[in-house]
């Protein structure tokens, strides 16, 4: 309960901030908040909440790099805790979702409700709602009144109450405009900074007391500082425990010992005076396992003092400067973790594109595992709010790279045998492009492929030698038919409802066309290995099917007849 309280407390605070940087009263800063949390900052929000809103605070359209989608938000809030929802919230649901439902009644509900000048925006919304294109909201912060709600959830209308918004919030603080307190550092006796013509971004390198994050965390109780962080805590490790030994009992070696912290901000302040250095908004970007495995020792050492390496980021402004900072941010939570025993995939696992899919998949009631071991710690509890297990960042970007079959970066080879190069600058910045919508639908078109696949491999034994190697060439054969038939599939609703109905239940027609395609895949891979044998070399299908020149003939030669004809019999969507 007291954990619901501080959740409460920060929702609050983050809504004022809203409220501060837009100029909003905080109703209609909550809306602003949550649209920007729950939608993305991608998202362009029209704040109408006022006299003659018609029921509408907030219309939203949502700019994707192949697509647009549209939301309206009804919103009440309130700074009292705990507060229950009134009778009243449930009629006002009745009425907004009326509004754009009852055709017949819209001109009257315009000139009745609605003031002048929001009426063309109406209008374009009822449009694009007739289109199915809209999704409407109903937000408040106070509790559930759920006799009221039972009257109403059968609505078109997706309804979140003060639980739904705090478990969100939870889940996803990368993303809910998480202004970190002001961390000061003290005994600060110089501060090394290159000048402007020798670095991009302001930077700057100091010896700080371990101290001072110490109180810093016991106040963070969301830990906070720490959203950025690429992989979990990994525990009591052995250089862990290390790093507690050295602090506890050699705290002077420290600083020459350890190496150090990479800590962002909005910006930072050195005053000689008082010898104190100021950070904004900081978010440490490496240096986790240090400040875990001390942050709890008793009676910690005032002496030991590590190096922090500051780096001062972009404010977030307009779309082109989010976007060089969203690219700053990248690198830097890379190439500071370089040196570090971990996987590329742990690098990029809390970039704001892995947390936009994050979010995406939890919108779906899926749970994106970004960080290893996430899903095998928090299942229970996930479970207990339904939410069940979705994709993990390695197995999905293996698909997104799949799907994008003629890029020479990527591809099924690629993605079969040079997993960690996936996230590599070039290759990770065309999968970044991979809106979440498409991700998803590639999740689901993988899940149903191996669906069909696990039912091939059981029932013929001819393909037990391939069955661990073909799916990610099979999985590009699989979207380049889709391509074939209808080059617009990936960027329809009616496409998603399509995979998400065979997800569900698989129609037997898949298994026909699957086999089709491991027959068209194994004509090349069957005459590969004659060529091989007569060679005198041996070819295994691991080392065919991760060779971009054994797979590149499979991937350009036109499909024959019989594939083109089921294709067109399973996507007749």
């Amino acid at each position: 309960m007291e954990q619901r309280r501080d959740l409460f407390d920060l929702m609050i605070k983050r809504v004022k901030q809203t409220a501060a940087e837009h100029g909003d009263k905080l109703p209609q800063a909550f809306a602003r908040w949550f649209a920007q949390i729950y939608l993305g900052r991608s998202s362009e929000p029209y704040v109408s909440d006022g006299t003659g809103d018609g029921k509408v605070d907030v219309f939203i359209t949502i700019q994707r790099p192949r697509s647009v989608r549209y939301c309206v938000v009804n919103s009440k809030f309130t700074q009292e805790y705990d507060k229950s929802s009134p009778v009243s919230f449930y009629d006002e649901i009745t009425r907004f979702w009326q509004a754009f439902e009852n055709k017949a009644n819209r001109r009257d509900y315009l000139n009745n409700a609605v003031r002048s000048p929001l009426r063309n925006k109406y209008n374009a919304f009822f449009k694009h709602y007739d289109e199915g294109q809209v999704d409407l909201f109903f937000v408040t912060n106070h509790k559930i009144n759920q006799k009221q709600y039972d009257s109403v959830k059968s609505y078109g209308v997706k309804v979140f109450h003060l639980d739904d918004v705090l478990q969100y919030l939870i889940e996803h603080l990368e993303g809910a405009m998480p202004e970190t307190e002001p961390l000061t550092l003290s005994g600060i006796t110089s501060v090394l900074t290159p000048s402007a013509t020798e670095t991009e971004i302001p930077t700057s390198i100091v010896f700080a007391r371990l101290l001072d994050f110490i109180r810093y965390m016991e106040d963070d109780p969301f830990d906070l500082i720490f959203a950025r962080i690429v992989r979990l805590w990994l525990g009591k490790t052995e250089t862990n425990k290390e790093i507690q030994v050295t602090f506890k009992k050699s705290p002077k070696e420290f600083a020459y010992s350890n190496n150090g912290i990479t800590i962002l901000c909005k910006s930072h302040n050195f005053d000689p005076g008082k010898k104190e250095l100021r950070l904004e908004n900081p978010r440490i970007v490496n240096g986790s396992q240090t400040l875990h495995s001390i942050r709890d020792t008793d009676s910690p050492s005032q002496s030991a003092r590590i190096m922090v390496r500051i780096i001062e980021i972009p404010p977030d402004g307009g779309s082109d400067l989010r976007l060089k900072r969203r690219e700053i941010i990248h690198k830097i939570s890379v190439r500071s973790n370089m040196q570090n025993p971990i996987k590329r995939w742990n690098l990029v696992s809390n970039d704001d594109y892995q947390n936009e899919l994050s979010q995406f998949f939890w919108k779906k009631k899926l749970y994106y595992e970004r960080r290893q071991n996430e899903w095998k710690i928090r299942k229970d509890d996930l479970k207990s709010i339904g939410i069940s297990q979705g994709p993990e960042i390695r197995k999905l970007t293996q698909l997104m790279a799949s799907y994008h079959y003629d890029c020479k970066d990527l591809g099924s080879a690629n993605a079969q045998g040079q997993l960690n190069e996936l996230f590599d600058e070039e290759p990770y910045s065309i999968i970044r492009d991979t809106s979440p919508e498409i991700a998803y639908r590639l999740f689901l078109l993988g899940q149903i492929m191996h669906y069909s696949l696990d039912k091939l491999k059981n029932k013929r034994n001819y393909i037990a030698d391939v069955a661990g190697s073909i799916k990610f060439c099979l999985f590009s054969v699989l979207c380049k038919s889709i391509n074939k038939t209808d080059s617009t599939a990936w960027r329809k609703e009616s496409f998603e409802k399509f995979l998400e109905a065979e997800y569900d239940s698989p129609n037997n027609k898949w298994d026909k066309f699957i086999k089709s395609l491991v027959d068209f895949i194994l004509m090349f891979y069957k005459k590969a290995q004659k060529r091989a044998t007569r060679e005198d070399r041996t070819l295994t299908p691991g080392n065919f099917f991760k060779t971009k020149s054994y797979v590149a003939p499979v991937i350009s030669s036109p499909f024959p007849r019989n594939i083109s004809q089921l294709s067109r019999h399973v996507f007749a969507f």
